[in-house]
């Protein structure tokens, strides 16, 4: 049961991962130049959309000064606060029925050693496809998911179950077994390492503790994806690898806010800030030196999907910050997410990989006659 607790927390993290897909034409060939527009500031549609989600009422008055206390949105609430923390959002509702999204919902699928999603639905009462709308991860770790679930039944994940607040209901196994799920009404569903963790979003969403600042301010919430990261998270990626690197941005990076387009090929911006402008400079100045160095060794060793994508890719300094653009083409996230799909198609168990590729198909390719791809 633990596993289907988890699997079911890596279904509604579907997202977490689609801020590498496109909802771009499946037939796009390697040769095509990327259609790329840079999420830089909010659209009129991205304002309208996070005005309808500001549904939770203003917090507790703090400062009797402050006549306008605006609404809040749920699940910006929900995640942990403080600069130290980092936290996602994905808009699953926007890449769910994109021909990559979909490549993603099959690999998904294959881990699963599943169908299709109705074993979910029918289980748990949470139709993947249709009543999830977001999904954001933060550290803590915290999962929480927004949209409609008037029909869950967590009872048969988690035996025991218990109230929290005035909407908050709890479902845990016994011995205190990871993860802890809970409801806060019949939109948002959460899924902690343990319960403090969830218990802390509901008290958040009750104003139960004294009000503060979400980690991702409402104002940057535009884009497929977007949030910020922490330079301790950041760090921990790249210490094993370099603990002097890890060390370099701990101590330089205050924040990342990280911005995602999936409209054609994936457009990511992020936006560093530090506490001291010197050191942003420096970070910088060090990052857009390797992106040109690694390009021209990419060009002359004949790499040229890692040369396209570091062309691509441009650092540009602001005034004690800097701003990084990245994007991936759409060939290269197919090829990467190929396999998987080729998998499930060829029924094949998750993760069996005999002779590295299925019959009849070329290494890394699509096979003989799917040129049109069957992610439509």
């Amino acid at each position: 049961m633990r596993h289907r607790a988890w699997l079911l927390a890596a279904v509604v993290l579907l997202g977490l991962a689609a801020w590498l897909m496109s909802r771009g034409d499946s037939k796009a060939t390697a040769s095509r130049k990327p259609r790329v527009e840079f999420p830089r500031r909010p659209e009129l549609p991205y304002v309208e959309r996070d005005v309808r989600r500001r549904t939770l009422p203003p917090a507790p008055q703090t400062d009797p000064s402050v006549e306008h206390r605006p609404r809040r949105d749920p699940l910006l609430t929900a995640l942990p606060t403080g600069r130290a923390a980092s936290a996602v959002v994905v808009e699953a509702s926007a890449i769910k029925e994109s021909p990559a999204g979909k490549l993603w919902l099959d690999c998904m699928l294959a881990k699963g050693g599943m169908d299709s999603f109705d074993e979910l639905k029918d289980e748990f009462g949470i139709d993947v496809l249709e009543d999830i709308d977001r999904v954001a991860a933060a550290s803590g770790p915290l999962v929480v998911v927004s949209g409609q679930f008037p029909s869950a039944r967590l009872d048969s994940l988690r035996r025991n179950r218990r109230a929290h607040g005035a909407r908050g209901t709890l479902f845990e196994e016994e011995e205190g077994r990871a993860p802890v799920l809970a409801l806060w009404g019949d939109g948002l569903l959460l899924i902690g390492q343990d319960a403090q963790a969830v218990e802390a979003a509901i008290d958040r969403l009750e104003d139960k503790v004294a009000p503060a600042p979400p980690v991702i301010p409402e104002w940057a919430t535009y884009g497929d994806a977007y949030g910020v990261l922490s330079a301790d998270d950041i760090a921990a990626v790249v210490e094993g690898s370099d603990p002097e690197i890890a060390e370099r941005l701990r101590g330089a990076v205050g924040q990342v806010e990280l911005h995602v387009d999936a409209s054609e090929d994936v457009a990511i911006v992020a936006d560093v800030t530090g506490p001291v402008a010197a050191d942003v400079d420096d970070l910088g100045k060090t990052l857009g030196t390797a992106i040109s160095l690694g390009r021209l060794k990419a060009q002359a060793d004949g790499e040229e999907q890692l040369a396209e994508l570091l062309d691509l890719a441009r650092v540009s300094p602001h005034e004690g910050r800097f701003s990084m653009d990245l994007a991936l083409p759409l060939p290269m996230i197919e090829k990467a997410m190929g396999n998987c799909r080729k998998r499930r198609r060829n029924g094949e168990a998750p993760g069996e990989q005999p002779g590295g590729e299925a019959p009849g198909e070329q290494p890394g390719g699509e096979a003989p006659g799917d040129e049109e791809g069957e992610a439509q």
